[in-house]
């Protein structure tokens, strides 16, 4: 998620505070509090004591955004492109992989130029398939989509089961019916293509497998061919006109627990990409007449060949020679037909007498061109419209303000400065596909890339436009079985990443990159059957947290989610532990020497020396099944406040005092701060900035009213809203007089009073004070004894000790220098290291309270007074009740 320090606490509070953030695009938009979306849950897991909770009464302000923090031409996938002809006339059709906008772009095949665009309910999925009359059939999710040559239009003509959430695959039999694979229950549908009504549907393909896809037709178009995963991937037979029957083909030498994505039936031989049992990527063909299985004649640099033509040939790009291989006898056998200056390919067709090869090897989108006798013509370049793509990872660079993003279904790395807006996508050949997360450690861009479980380092200061800047440091995909990288931590010596493994597998990894050397290693299955989801460090030990879900297609993990510590520079564990209910951890963050993980409704406060549970923040009730990236978790800078960020949903919490109020809705998944402190938030395809500031009692941002709820206190008053905000949070009601409710702002607080303010400040946790007062001077019938004998309890006020016994003098005045003590120990007493020149000149480093004093001045609770002399802080004068109100009215909003 973000900038990752070396140790996770903050070396000292900074200025960088939520109440400062100004406007940066436009006006300021409130955002409102609306109603979880997710399913009702059970009460959630409590570990250690239930903390009493309450409303913190902040409100979140959006005051800035960036639009398209991921903008690119990426393609669905290689069946997301092809050439066709309709008419006479040409297209080259692309599949984008934008949340909607622009998704579909067509455009003239020899021209480049672009002929129409159209868009989607939602992300495109899989492939497109042309019913020859100038129709191309997709699905968007569940939408079943068609999109119009000759009309220029896109469209929606029904809708797939519920229950289901991906359709794959699309194909169209002798009879024009649409075949769609399936998600998650693994089954091949057959629709009516007028209205996408299912019009039957097979039995469930193999055991266990939640994906039936890489459907593929013969070319009388009455036998269907698929495959599937993730259990039990393998190749299936269906006669369309009979759908109620499937044949096992049986691939040899196939691997287990992944999903075969790729199946082409050309002629008489059916050609399928799939993992052998070594875990090698390799294709197999089958030939369905004498049910010989074989390897291709040649290799292939790309999952795709082209259509057979008149003559039983098939077109392929083996590393830019471009051959053709005879599919209607039983042995294949290949000839050369000419070179192109393209060696990868996403997609080959034949159009006529010519063949297409398209590519996304340039940074746009291209064709080389051959014909079937050797001819070659000019490569077209086509005029792709870029559109944002769903953020999948964000992390702020402090430094330079800037935010890196990855998209889903991404292809590399995007830059965008908070300050101008300016933009940039990495350069073709930096080996990032789908970021899953990434971390900043120095001046170095750390990246995990999906699929493969790529390891990628960035450096930031040549900028992502230079291809020299992009490292590839390992794969773990062969190797270790892995395949996503989400996790990310900096310790002392080590750079540490958590990983999900492959397709239908269970068992992530922790692996480490040593700055020195540049070594990677991975300590494979360090929590096995666990997935690792979050991580965090400080010195040389790696905190993590982990999930029961594995790769995609597996079983979830039946046990509980484990959080851990383990050594960087030896993978050795120092301990782990099982949180019982959980079945994801995240986080997790360091904060006043506590470990916190986040579920999907809850905060759990840890022992760091070893796991156990100490506390738990109950925010809400919400479920669903254990993923890999649900919460984001982080500190606010400089305050005792977690930033929580679950479906959707922006909480803060303090944990100082335990209250929480949720400030924003509709958002995405990550978060971060930038140079200044100030929190952005990615909300779809964009990032927005937002302020937090005291609130009403219903959650929005709080302004003063328009008439004063005190006789002795106008709306002209100096600290006006302060006080006003001390009687709406129930802080300080005044007095009851004949004349109105008053406040005496001018009136010094005494001691008791102060007490008084400082536990209703604190959420008025339950307490129940002592028989016998802690203090001589205090008994348990004197005014405001409950919270005096809290500030004792809390640490907050130990008194005096006299030859009588500890005193407390409730009547006192508190001046300013004790009551800078007070705050910063209601605040935790955050690590600060106070400067070694003081900020004020009637202040030394020598002086009671100094770092107390320095510290309300660095977190921006009180600047004191600029006189001739300089800025002096006045230890030694009483605190008034107006200036005690923009004390308690900063400390909330920035700082617990």
């Amino acid at each position: 998620m973000s900038q990752i320090p070396r140790t996770s606490c903050a070396a000292g509070v900074s200025r960088r505070h939520l109440l400062g953030a100004t406007a940066l695009l436009g006006s300021s938009a409130a955002m409102a509090s609306t109603a979880l979306t997710a399913r009702p849950a059970a009460a959630a897991v409590v570990l250690g004591q239930a903390v009493a909770m309450g409303p913190l009464r902040i409100g979140g302000i959006v005051s800035g955004r960036h639009q398209g923090l991921f903008r690119s031409f990426s393609l669905t996938s290689t069946t997301g492109v092809g050439a066709i002809t309709v008419g006479g006339t040409r297209y080259l059709v692309s599949f984008n992989a934008g949340e909607g906008t622009d998704t579909v772009q067509v455009f003239h095949a020899d021209t480049g130029q672009l002929y129409f665009r159209g868009s989607t309910p939602g992300p495109v999925e899989g492939n497109w398939v042309h019913d020859g009359k100038g129709n191309l059939y997709f699905t968007s999710g569940r939408s079943l989509m068609v999109a119009s040559i000759t009309g220029r239009e896109v469209r929606q003509f029904g809708t797939a089961a519920a229950g289901l959430t991906t359709l794959y695959d699309l194909q169209t039999d002798h009879r024009g019916r649409i075949w769609a694979g399936t998600f998650p229950d693994g089954v091949l549908l057959c629709l009516d293509p007028a209205t996408g009504r299912e019009l039957t549907r097979t039995p469930a393909l193999g055991n266990g497998n939640t994906y039936a896809r890489g459907l593929t037709l013969s070319p009388d178009r009455r036998t269907l061919w698929a495959a599937t995963g993730t259990e039990d991937p393998d190749l299936f037979r269906i006669d369309v006109d009979a759908p109620g029957v499937v044949t096992r083909v049986g691939i040899p030498d196939r691997g287990t627990n992944y999903v075969i994505q790729r199946v082409l039936a050309r002629g008489r031989k059916v050609f399928v990409w799939h993992r052998n049992k070594a875990g090698s990527s390799i294709v197999s063909v089958h030939d369905s007449v004498s049910g010989v299985w074989e390897a291709p004649p040649v290799t292939f640099s790309g999952s795709s060949i082209s259509p057979a033509d008149g003559n039983g040939w098939i077109y392929v790009n083996s590393w830019g020679n471009v051959r053709r291989i005879k599919v209607t006898e039983p042995t294949m056998r290949s000839e050369l037909v000419g070179s192109v200056p393209i060696r990868t390919t996403a997609s080959v067709d034949l159009v006529g007498s010519t063949v297409y090869l398209v590519t996304t090897e340039t940074p746009t989108l291209a064709a080389a061109r051959i014909s079937t006798t050797g001819t070659v013509s000019s490569t077209v370049s086509y005029q792709v419209v870029p559109v944002p793509l769903a953020t999948q990872s964000m992390v702020i660079d402090a430094e330079s303000n800037a935010a890196y993003a990855g998209g889903y279904r991404g292809d590399g790395l995007c830059s965008t400065n908070l300050a101008t807006g300016e933009f940039a996508h990495s350069a073709p050949g930096a080996e990032i596909e789908q970021i899953e997360g990434m971390a900043i450690d120095g001046r170095t861009l750390f990246v995990g890339s999906y699929p493969k479980a790529v390891v990628v380092t960035h450096s930031l200061a040549k900028g992502v436009q230079d291809p020299s800047a992009f490292a590839t440091r390992a794969h773990l995909s062969d190797s270790h079985q892995q395949s996503r990288i989400f996790a990310w931590a900096s310790a002392q010596s080590h750079v540490v990443f958590g990983t999900v493994p492959e397709y239908g597998l269970r068992g992530g990894a922790l692996g480490t990159y040593e700055r020195a050397t540049s070594k990677v290693t991975v300590y494979n299955k360090l929590i096995p059957e666990l997935s690792i989801v979050g991580l965090t460090a400080e010195g040389h030990t790696v905190y993590g947290g982990t999930s029961v879900r594995g790769g995609m297609g597996s079983t979830d993990w039946s046990g509980d989610a484990v959080v851990f510590a383990a050594d960087a520079r030896t993978g050795a564990l120092s301990w782990k532990r099982t949180l019982p209910g959980t079945k994801e951890l995240y986080g997790p963050v360091l904060l006043n020497g506590k470990l916190y993980v986040a579920t999907l409704d809850t905060v759990v406060e840890l022992r760091v020396s070893d796991g156990a549970p100490l506390r738990t923040f109950v925010l809400g009730n919400r479920t669903g099944r254990a993923a890999w990236q649900s919460v984001e978790l982080a500190v606010i800078p400089g305050t005792t406040r977690l930033a929580h960020l679950a479906w959707g949903t922006l909480t803060i919490l303090s944990t100082a005092i335990g209250r929480y109020s949720r400030v924003l809705t509709g958002t995405d998944r990550h978060l971060d701060f930038d140079g200044a402190g100030n929190l952005w938030v990615t909300t779809g395809t964009d990032i927005v900035k937002l302020r937090t500031d005291n609130a009403h009692q219903d959650g929005s941002p709080y302004a003063p009213p328009a008439s004063s709820p005190f006789v002795d206190v106008t709306p002209s008053t100096g600290f006006y809203k302060e006080m006003s905000w001390m009687a709406e949070a129930g802080i300080s009601g005044g007095w009851n007089t004949s004349q109105g409710k008053v406040y005496r702002p001018g009136l010094a607080v005494s001691r008791d009073v102060m007490a008084a303010f400082l536990y209703r400040l604190a959420g008025s946790p339950p307490y129940t004070p002592p028989a016998s007062s802690p203090f001589v001077d205090v008994t348990p019938s004197t005014g405001f004894y409950k919270e005096m004998s809290w500030m004792a309890e809390a640490g907050i006020s130990g008194g005096w000790n006299t030859s009588q016994g500890k005193v407390y003098r409730p009547g006192l005045a508190v001046s300013r220098d004790v009551m800078a003590a007070f705050l910063y120990r209601l605040a935790g007493s955050p690590p600060y290291t106070p400067p070694a020149s003081s900020p004020f000149v009637d202040v030394t480093p020598s002086t009671g309270f100094y770092k107390e004093m320095s510290w309300m001045a660095e977190a921006g609770i009180s600047g004191g007074w600029n006189t001739s002399q300089g800025k002096v802080y006045r230890p030694g004068l009483a605190v008034s009740r107006d200036v005690m109100a923009a004390f308690l009215y900063r400390l909330a909003a920035t700082t617990l």
